[in-house]
């Protein structure tokens, strides 16, 4: 017979990891567009600089080093990617089925790992091969170089993007996770929001669909209720609140959840002087 105690901590702990391969996905994406922006920088200065297309380039080991961060590169797939790539395995990847989360995961850490390697010749070997004089190997280098760093550049923004469609699906599955919602609601103000231009408010309509952030906050509201956590649940109720004035067309689908809203608040208000037995009822 299964152990209830055991299963309810497996839940947790299953709950725990979807929100960190959330997080460490949107942070993996972030340190990634930061080097391709860089790298799309940089090779446009030396494309002013020297009056050729970028396609005509052709650069020294040094400046083609310059190109990218060699550290970020490895920060990014030895604490970031990898750890990734395990939890995806772990909540993503079963017998008889791997999400395709998963695989573009693993295909960023696999073409990741290429670019670094190929940033280390660069970096490393063709400055030596210059010195002692060894065009053949030099050249080989430069050459597989300047092919290869736009080409898996290119490759792992790709994988990015199809990986981040289908993050946006899978968020509403985590709509009953209480850890996801409490986490994502408390980042808000951190890398959530620069995870897309409308923030955590993205985050709550790919969850939300029909009502969007008023039922996110609402929801973060009543998890930090049900847990005991009342300041945070009144500021997230106050943010609900706020919604119904800025979407009156949302607030008129939600009239069961105005109604809770509005309650909610003015017994939290009590609350901060005198803590009740509070009920819990549901819109839904």
């Amino acid at each position: 017979m299964k152990n209830p105690r055991s299963s309810a901590l497996a839940d947790q702990e299953r709950d725990h990891t979807v929100w960190t391969i959330v997080e460490l996905f949107f942070r993996a994406h972030l340190t990634f567009q930061e080097q391709f922006n860089r790298y799309e920088r940089r090779v446009l200065q030396y494309s002013e600089q020297k009056g050729l297309h970028r396609l005509d380039l052709r650069l020294t080991p040094e400046d083609l080093a310059s190109l990218l961060d060699y550290k970020s590169l490895e920060r990014m797939r030895d604490d970031i990617i990898h750890p990734l790539k395990d939890f995806c395995h772990r909540v993503f990847r079963g017998q008889n089925r791997t999400d395709l989360l998963d695989r573009y995961v693993s295909d960023i850490f696999h073409e990741l790992s290429i670019l670094k390697e190929e940033h280390y010749n660069v970096k490393t070997y063709a400055p030596q091969y210059a010195r002692d004089s060894a065009k053949v190997e030099l050249n080989y280098i430069l050459d597989e170089v300047h092919e290869l760093f736009p080409k898996k550049l290119n490759q792992i923004k790709f994988l990015f993007q199809k990986a981040q469609d289908r993050m946006d699906e899978l968020l509403s599955s985590f709509t009953g996770n209480r850890i996801f919602i409490r986490s994502l609601y408390l980042h808000r103000d951190d890398f959530i929001k620069e995870c897309y231009p409308e923030g955590v408010r993205r985050f709550y309509w790919l969850m939300y669909p029909a009502l969007g952030p008023l039922e996110g906050f609402y929801e973060a509201g009543m998890s930090f209720l049900r847990s005991g956590f009342l300041a945070r649940a009144l500021e997230a109720f106050k943010l609900a609140e706020a919604e119904l004035q800025v979407n009156r067309q949302v607030a008129a689908k939600a009239k069961k959840h105005e109604k809770w809203i509005r309650s909610r608040l003015k017994e939290l208000h009590h609350a901060e002087l005198h803590p009740p037995e509070l009920p819990l009822p549901s819109p839904h």
